[in-house]
């Protein structure tokens, strides 16, 4: 199995992964900013977050991210 891809558009602050190629069909978003992408099986495709900064710093943790980033 692949990695997935990560994409980052930090104009937008959005962060795309990329599970697997495909086109996509139809689309779920799951909680605020976080959006399911999906191909015509039904299979996920992809994940969109947006508001990136924000959503993954509050996932993480604010002391966290602050001693990662200190390294």
């Amino acid at each position: 199995m692949n990695k997935p891809a990560l994409n980052y558009d930090q104009k937008n602050d959005i962060l795309y992964i990329v599970i697997r190629e495909g086109i996509e069909h139809h689309f779920d978003e799951i909680a605020e900013g976080i959006v399911v992408e999906f191909d015509e099986n039904n299979q996920p495709i992809g994940i969109e977050i947006i508001a990136a900064s924000r959503v993954v710093t509050s996932a993480i943790g604010r002391e966290r991210l602050a001693m990662a980033t200190a390294a």
